[in-house]
């Protein structure tokens, strides 16, 4: 654009005095430009230029004041306007968000116009399309809160920002005749590079845009995504990590994130013994199975108390504890050994004063104090045999000092067992084992005196039994008395489990009663909402055909509908494969009626004509032949009397409504469907 063509471009004239726009203005608008727009790409700058001076019509003739001295300030403006970018740069995209209509700051609409808009309808300071635009006493227009935003902001006395007049707020008004040509133009969705191809006029662009598939939304649930609005109902079933979900076998609900965590520790989830490899179990069983019941488990030997370190399966033990008697004894030994020494009960002595005894005194004498030594030593054994596994347990209560002393003992005594299955020659093994060999030498031949005047039996007169047999006995004992217990766990679940199937049982029950209850009442509703025009569609029309013509289902009725909400009630009856003298050649339709809730307030015997159509379903509407025929009651018959039973047996209908050949593999038949229309027509209303 060469200068002359400038001053052409900004000669404006004023509205109210057609003085010619000063030749300062433009000299100040020419230089503006030539200092600025140096790239013909520079759009900015020249809007800048032009938006400063287009929508100019003039000032006052009054108005006076110096130009001149005020060309500078507003080169000052609008170069600090360019320097910072506030009108190139406005605010931005309205809908940054996607769903929240000009967040922050209202400045003119920044959206994609679909045809070139008019420089009348940018705002001068922010360069955008007006939005709530006002126009000044001096002719022009400016956004609402830009202009306001100048007036308040400006530190001396307000100007138009255009033409410097002086301008107060209470010269500004708005300008709706400018406000309905903006809202009437037609702009792009602001979702359009996220796929929106919608064009809408900018009146309507919210309302749009509440609905835009291709708005983002933000999650329900607070999550941290975003999703499109198309794609949040996707997002909330399957890819929210904070909805919930039902845990499959305790169905607690928890969150997506969680869920996986949970499920691998639910307490109710199924699981798999390690060691025997039933699957029948659940979570909070498996421990207790793994105590009591598993016959696979490797478990600690009953007398490990007593020294005993071996580790074997819970099926294996019975044979452990018969293979190992030798070795358990010993320990049983060992233990009594330092139980003797801990009860500082000495045996030995007894034995060699009542001997001693036996030769000063007597017989009788020596019988007492070998009873006493045989009571003590039977007593020891039998504590040791009861309370073996569980003397380890009782030494802490012990004092200190016997405590260790016993410890030593049983050190001692773990180490003369493996001593004599090696058969060394340590000395202190060999010592070890002699004190033992002496200790029990001196028990049995305290038992074989005491017990040779009745072999057999204690000195109380009870059956002397084997050790060994004795403690097999025990064993054996205690593994019923742990099966015993694991059948009443079970037996106690099955109870359980038995009540609560009762309960699903007779809740299932329950619901299939009122569910058949609700499709009754809905049928009901429909039938009498019909308001006398019933269609019913047979479907599997084949199948009821074949059953027909087998004699297996030679009828087939309708359910129930009524000539209006409180009116007569009825049903058709179809013979598919004809009736009487029309049996294989004709379809036989007839109309019954049934006793309704209402028959008291109706007028009988029926008074009206009854309009049957079979119904051509194809799909040229011009090529379709309904089958109509017309019933006329006649009130002497009885299929027009008051029912006296459900359905009246007496029912009134044409045998050969249509004849088979020509309803067989025709388009009244479709999809396997007849339809067949009823419409009640009672002359008494």
């Amino acid at each position: 654009m060469d200068r002359q063509n400038q001053d052409e471009t900004y000669q404006f004239r004023a509205r109210s005095s057609n003085v010619p726009f000063s030749q300062n203005d433009v000299k100040f608008m020419d230089d503006f430009v030539d200092r600025n727009n140096s790239s013909e790409g520079d759009h900015h700058v020249l809007s800048t230029a032009l938006a400063w001076s287009q929508n100019v019509s003039g000032v006052n003739a009054d108005t006076s004041y110096d130009r001149n001295s005020d060309l500078t300030s507003r080169q000052n403006y609008f170069s600090h306007v360019h320097r910072s970018g506030q009108m190139a740069s406005g605010s931005g995209s309205d809908y940054s968000s996607g769903f929240q209509l000009n967040q922050g700051r209202e400045d003119g609409y920044d959206f994609e116009f679909v045809l070139p808009r008019e420089d009348k309808y940018d705002c001068p300071i922010c360069l955008l399309v007006l939005r709530e635009p006002y126009q000044t006493e001096c002719g022009h227009r400016f956004c609402q809160n830009c202009i306001k935003r100048w007036l308040r902001e400006t530190e001396s006395e307000p100007r138009c920002p255009v033409d410097n007049a002086p301008l107060g707020e209470g010269q500004i008004f708005p300008d709706n005749f400018a406000k309905r040509e903006i809202l009437a133009l037609l702009v792009q969705c602001p979702n359009h590079k996220d796929g929106c191809d919608t064009q809408v006029v900018l009146k309507q662009l919210k309302k749009h845009l509440n609905t835009c598939e291709f708005a983002f939304l933000p999650c329900p649930n607070r999550c941290s995504h975003m999703p499109l609005r198309k794609d949040l109902t996707n997002h909330l079933e399957e890819m929210c990590p904070l909805r919930l979900l039902k845990c499959p076998t305790c169905h607690i609900e928890l969150q997506a994130e969680y869920l996986q965590k949970h499920v691998d520790s639910c307490p109710l989830a199924s699981v798999k013994c390690q060691f025997c490899g039933n699957e029948g179990l659940i979570r909070e069983q498996l421990q207790r199975h793994l105590n009591n019941d598993c016959p696979k488990a490797v478990i600690d030997c009953e007398f490990k108390e007593l020294g005993c370190k071996e580790t074997v399966e819970r099926q294996s033990m019975a044979k452990h504890m018969q293979h190992c008697q030798q070795d358990h004894m010993q320990q049983m030994c060992t233990t009594i050994v330092s139980l003797v020494r801990l009860l500082q009960f000495k045996p030995s002595t007894s034995c060699d004063s009542s001997r001693q005894s036996s030769t000063q005194t007597g017989q009788g004498e020596e019988g007492e104090q070998q009873s006493s030594s045989l009571n003590a030593l039977s007593g020891l054994l039998q504590a040791s045999m009861v309370f073996g596994p569980q003397l380890g347990q009782q030494l802490p209560q012990l004092p200190h000092r016997l405590r260790q002393q016993l410890s030593s003992d049983n050190t001692l005594s773990h180490g003369s067992s493996e001593s004599s299955s090696s058969r060394s020659g340590e000395a202190m093994g060999r010592r070890d084992d002699e004190r033992i060999a002496s200790s029990r030498t001196q028990v049995m031949s305290t038992i074989s005196m005491t017990s040779n005047h009745n072999p057999g039996v204690d000195l109380e007169g009870a059956p002397i039994v084997p050790l060994h047999q004795d403690f097999e006995f025990q064993s054996l004992k205690c593994q019923n008395a742990t099966q015993d217990e694991s059948l009443a766990r079970h037996e106690q679940s099955l109870v359980e489990i038995q009540q609560k199937n009762d309960t699903l049982e007779r809740t299932n029950r329950d619901l299939r009663s009122k569910v058949k209850n609700l499709e009754s009442t809905i049928a009901d509703i429909e039938g009498r909402t019909c308001n006398g025009t019933y269609l019913w569609k047979i479907k599997n029309y084949s199948k009821f055909r074949r059953e027909a013509e087998h004699g297996d289902t030679t009828a087939i009725h309708s359910p129930p509908f009524y000539s209006n909400f409180y009116g007569y009630k009825l049903c058709i009856r179809v013979n598919l494969n004809g009736v009487d003298s029309a049996r294989g050649t004709h379809l036989s339709v007839f109309i019954h009626f049934m006793q309704g809730e209402y028959d008291d307030i109706l007028e009988w015997p029926f008074s009206g004509r009854i309009v049957l159509t079979v119904l051509d379903q194809n799909p040229v509407c011009e090529q379709r032949h309904h089958v109509i025929e017309t019933l006329v009651s006649k009130p002497h018959l009885a299929a027009f009397q008051k029912p006296v039973t459900p359905r009246n047996h007496k029912g009134f209908g044409y045998m050969e409504f249509l004849p088979l050949n020509i309803l067989d593999n025709s388009t009244y038949i479709r999809s396997d469907t007849l339809l067949i229309k009823a419409f009640i027509v009672n002359s008494s209303t």
